[in-house]
């Protein structure tokens, strides 16, 4: 069973100023609670309760407002880094553990996590990767597999006719000791600015099988500008609480 949850949620979301001036994204409220309050609430009522939350931008804020009962894990490279970076910072709470894996900055249906954890704890492939089947845009974090449905690679360049959708933010880890290995050798030899897709990519590439489990085609979004923010509202405006 996994027990472990890593959300990061350090970054700056200039992309949604004015929203994000005096407070982080993942403090942005969807039905009258902050997503990252919303997505701790989702993991504990799947079991996970040791939940960590790496911080950069307005640290004392998340803080304040998800309070005790969580790991606060610090970024302090936030300005000149990306979430895989972020995601680094977890190594020392996640040990050897399966982890959830999860961006601070999303708002999903709760049926979402707990059938794909279901998905995940039947299957052993080294990750899973959340992923909404389906046409994409251009700004998707877009995923390609092979004929075996296992994941090649994963990035925003991949070309539309060879996407089969979009990664969502969520994640199911089985392998971190082989993911943390990769992404320390992508700090050190090419740089801090680099998704986490590049390192499950990479992954992919040195020959572990990764899974994409699907949403099912349940609601999703992920909030990088003022018009996602809208459109969560309107998509969980009357989800029970």
């Amino acid at each position: 069973m996994v027990k472990k949850a890593v959300i990061v949620a350090a970054g700056l979301s200039s992309r949604l100023y004015p929203l994000t001036l005096e407070q982080p994204k993942g403090l942005l409220q969807i039905n009258g609670e902050p997503l990252l309050k919303r997505s701790i609430e989702i993991l504990r009522e799947n079991g996970v309760n040791d939940i960590a939350v790496v911080t950069g931008y307005c640290k004392d804020k998340i803080i304040e407002v998800l309070g005790d009962n969580i790991t606060y894990l610090f970024n302090p490279f936030y300005k000149e880094s990306n979430n895989m970076c972020s995601l680094w910072f977890a190594k020392s709470f996640v040990k050897l553990e399966s982890f959830i894996y999860l961006h601070g900055d999303i708002a999903y249906d709760r049926d979402i996590l707990s059938t794909s954890l279901l998905a995940f704890n039947q299957h052993s492939y080294a990750l899973d990767l959340v992923t909404d089947f389906g046409p994409v845009d251009e700004e998707a974090m877009k995923v390609k597999v092979n004929a075996k449905g296992l994941l090649m690679e994963s990035n925003k360049e991949i070309p539309l006719s060879e996407s089969v959708g979009e990664w969502t933010g969520i994640a199911y880890i089985r392998k971190p000791v082989a993911l943390f290995q990769i992404i320390e050798e992508i700090l050190y030899k090419e740089g801090f600015n680099y998704y986490d897709t590049h390192a499950f990519s990479r992954m992919a590439q040195q020959g572990d099988s990764i899974f994409c489990s699907s949403t099912g085609n349940l609601p999703w979004i992920e909030i990088d500008f003022l018009s996602d923010y809208e459109k969560a509202k309107e998509l969980f405006e009357y989800e029970q609480l």
